[in-house]
């Protein structure tokens, strides 16, 4: 993890460019690990910071490394996990690197939220990150068929269409961890779901759907739909900095998810392309998600409003809507 500079770096520009926010603050960092926020938290100032870690192992790893670096005395590490702390503990800023695969897979993100709800001082308490965003667009995968489904049909001259078939279904079943080129992006992006961590209730996490059309950008093969997240540390008059895992961007641990399609298709400049995908949070384990996705055709769907496909007809309401918007003074949708 602390390899993976783009992640590390927008941690420590968002803690260290902001000092006059740590100033003799109290700190806690959620899933401290090695405890690197807590010690950027420290070097910007923090007063006291609670580096709250549950596995025994790095906990006692953390707290070598604290006094190794002479912050003893500002980090407190608190072996447990942060659900079984005592309420009368108040901090002002929470820190926690709870991001998990297309941002939700493994997540810490309902402990840092139980931490926000009992330990953060409020309204003034602020949380890093503050936002986060999934976005989706659909991808070509031309580099994973051709090593690892397309190899299958001629191996020294002969055909392994039965290994071919099981290494389809294998890649179908269940979403694949890849990095995607950002040229096999076939679209613009479109956000599939948004929380501010600072109002977000648990239940937003256990159901969100989300119903999309986009233009096709880029002529190509359509293999399946590329899932990334970005998080950002916004705040009013501060430096804010935002840690991307787009394919646009330097790559990180978290890659990008891709749900792959059985079928693909071949799909040219100006096609629409709808889709209707479901998060549900497991009921055995709140920390994975069952992924469902079907695709919708544009031409007898119904499509959202305002719709951020360039059909004829959702650009002319888009534009309607953005004129009664500056009439009006406000926003008629969110989108």
């Amino acid at each position: 993890m602390l390899k993976d500079h783009p992640r590390t770096q927008a941690y420590k520009d968002a803690i260290m460019r902001n000092p006059s926010l740590f100033r003799n603050k109290i700190v806690m960092d959620v899933g401290s690990g090695t405890g690197i926020l807590s010690l950027f938290c420290a070097r910007a100032g923090a007063k006291k910071v609670y580096a709250v870690e549950a596995s025994t192992k790095m906990a006692k790893l953390c707290q070598e490394i604290v006094k190794e670096n002479g912050y003893e005395e500002t980090i407190e590490v608190i072996q447990d996990q942060v659900e079984n702390i005592q309420p009368h503990l108040k901090v002002d800023i929470i820190v926690s690197e709870w991001m998990g695969f297309y941002l939700l897979h493994e997540s810490m993100l309902d402990s840092v939220i139980f931490a926000r709800d009992n330990f953060l001082r409020q309204p003034e308490g602020i949380l890093f990150p503050s936002h986060a965003r999934i976005y989706a667009a659909p991808c070509s995968l031309s580099t994973l068929y051709k090593n690892d489904i397309n190899f299958w049909d001629n191996v020294y001259g002969f055909s392994m269409n039965s290994v071919k078939n099981s290494m389809m279904l294998s890649k179908v079943s269940k979403p694949q961890i890849l990095d995607v080129a950002s040229d096999d992006i076939l679209s613009e992006p479109v956000v599939i779901a948004e929380f501010d961590l600072a109002w977000m209730d648990p239940y937003d996490l256990q159901c969100f759907s989300s119903r999309k059309f986009i233009s096709i950008s880029k002529t190509g093969k359509h293999h399946g739909l590329c899932i990334w997240f970005d998080v950002d540390f916004r705040f009013d008059h501060y430096q804010n900095v935002t840690l991307s895992t787009s394919p646009m961007a330097p790559s990180t641990h978290w890659k990008q998810t891709v749900l792959v399609l059985p079928s693909p298709s071949d799909v040219e400049e100006g096609d629409i392309l709808g889709w209707e995908m479901t998060f549900k949070q497991d009921d055995k384990n709140k920390r994975h998600y069952l992924i469902t996705y079907g695709g919708l055709d544009p031409e007898i769907e119904d499509h959202p409003m305002p719709c951020c496909c360039q059909s004829v007809r959702c650009t002319l309401i888009a534009e309607m809507l953005k004129k009664e918007e500056e009439e009006l003074g406000c926003e008629i949708f969110d989108v």
